[in-house]
Parts: C-alpha cells; sequence; structure tokens
C-alpha cells in the first residue's frame, strides 16, 4: 500500500476503535492509508445535516431551487478554491462509519495543522515549517516528533491538495445540493479515485466532502459533513507547548 499521502482518514482508520490515538498513529495520517469504493456511494449518500461559513452573509440550510447548470461552465469548487486554497481553516464531522469522529485542517504559507478527536480524545500534528512534525497525543499526553520533507502540509490539504480535474455533476433535488466529482491526484492520495464535494444549491457553500477511492464497494467510503469552514488560524500552526507531555 501507498504510504505517502497525509489524510485525516488514516488516523481514523487507525484510532476509531481505540479510546484515544497515540502521537504516533496520528503522524502516520501523514503518511497515508486510502480505502476503496465507487462514485455510486456518494449519490446513496445520507445527505449532510449542517454546515457554516464563519464569513457567509446567508446561511447554507436553504432548501428549493438551485440556478446550478451541470453542463456549464461555472463550479462551485472553483469559486470555494478562489477564496480558500492555501489559507483555511475547516472543522469537520465524519459521517456512516466514521459518525462522530471530529476533525480540524489548518492550511497557510506551507504550514498545516490536523487533528481529529474520537470518543472524546484528541491528537493532532503540526507541519510549522520548520522542518518537523510534531505528533501529540492529549489522551496519553505524549508526542513525538519526525522530520518533514516539506511536502507534508499539501498531503494534509484534504480540501485542494489531492484534486485533480472534473469529472461530473449531479444536484439532489430532494435536499438542493450540488454534487462536484473531481479526480484524485494518485501521487499525492496514494490511489486512484475520486473527491466528492458537495454544495448547497442556494449558497454554494460547502456541506459534505465524500472521499472515493476506487473500487469497493460504499461501506468504505469516508464521509463528511462540513460544520466551519474559515481563513486559517495563524495559532494552531505554531511549534506546540510541549512542556506537559512526554516524549514517547
Amino acid at each position: 500500500m501507498n504510504k505517502k499521502m497525509v489524510t485525516i482518514i488514516a488516523a481514523l482508520a487507525m484510532c476509531t476503535a481505540m479510546a484515544g490515538c497515540t502521537g504516533s498513529d496520528t503522524a502516520s495520517s501523514l503518511k497515508a492509508v486510502t480505502t476503496t469504493t465507487t462514485t455510486a456511494a456518494a449519490e446513496s449518500a445520507a445527505p449532510a445535516e449542517s454546515t457554516a461559513d464563519s464569513n457567509a452573509d446567508s446561511t447554507s440550510a436553504n432548501v428549493g431551487t438551485t440556478d446550478y447548470d451541470v453542463d456549464g461552465d461555472f463550479r462551485a469548487f472553483e469559486q470555494m478554491k478562489d477564496k480558500y486554497e492555501g489559507n483555511y481553516l475547516a472543522n469537520l464531522t465524519g459521517q456512516m462509519s466514521n459518525n462522530g469522529t471530529k476533525y480540524t485542517i489548518c492550511i497557510k504559507d506551507g504550514k498545516a495543522y490536523q487533528a481529529l478527536t474520537v470518543q472524546g480524545m484528541k491528537s493532532y500534528t503540526v507541519c510549522p515549517g520548520d522542518g518537523k512534525l510534531y505528533n501529540v497525543s492529549e489522551g496519553t499526553t505524549t508526542y513525538s516528533i519526525e522530520d518533514d520533507d516539506g511536502n507534508q502540509w499539501k498531503s494534509a490539504d484534504i480540501l485542494f491538495g489531492a484534486t485533480l480535474d472534473f469529472d461530473h455533476a449531479y444536484i439532489d433535488t430532494t435536499t438542493n445540493v450540488v454534487h462536484e466529482y473531481y479526480n484524485l491526484d494518485s501521487s499525492v492520495s496514494g490511489g486512484e479515485g475520486q473527491i466528492v464535494y458537495g454544495f448547497d444549491g442556494a449558497t454554494y457553500d460547502l456541506k459534505q466532502v465524500v472521499l472515493l477511492p476506487e473500487g469497493a464497494d460504499e461501506s468504505s467510503a469516508v464521509y463528511f459533513t462540513v460544520d466551519s469552514m474559515g481563513e486559517a488560524d495563524d495559532s494552531l500552526l505554531a511549534v506546540p507547548d510541549l512542556s506537559a507531555y512526554t516524549k514517547e
């Protein structure tokens, strides 16, 4: 299996069955684990229940008619990319098999922070741009430090880091959610597949993200609802204070 990709999905795969994650578990999330499924999974996914954009003036819960044209030139992903690529803080909640797991991703200026909370136990990794990865477990109060090759932040960027060309779109008229499908860059993701973005049809705020690596049943898909999205928080990207933690 390709161990190159940085994703919160990997951390979930290793930590969900545990009461908490160690720092080394979180570090592994910066090296890629992929699951596989078919693109049909997203179309059968339960619709996202909530979303928020801290910079948006309108809510993203409107259900109604969208002007989105699946065959047109406008893509909601491109609009989101123009606003947030390289500078964002996103809070996500896992759905389906990942139900209730909380994720935070912060990206800015070649730096990255990613955290997950499983059953109340939080672990996180910081790439502060000093050539190191800091892996911290609040559950076990331990940490580890690894070398950063300078590219880890790209793989940590779940929303933009592995997204390639647009494939197709469809509109769920029941929920007024626009689903845009994009192919994944296997050199980053560690495998072939697609990422599906679900946007509110009225505001084009991001509501849901589904990871659809190629080839298995829909139960292997990874679903997230988007709780909030805004500009990066610089405080998360600093070298963490490890004075209360024990080195592994």
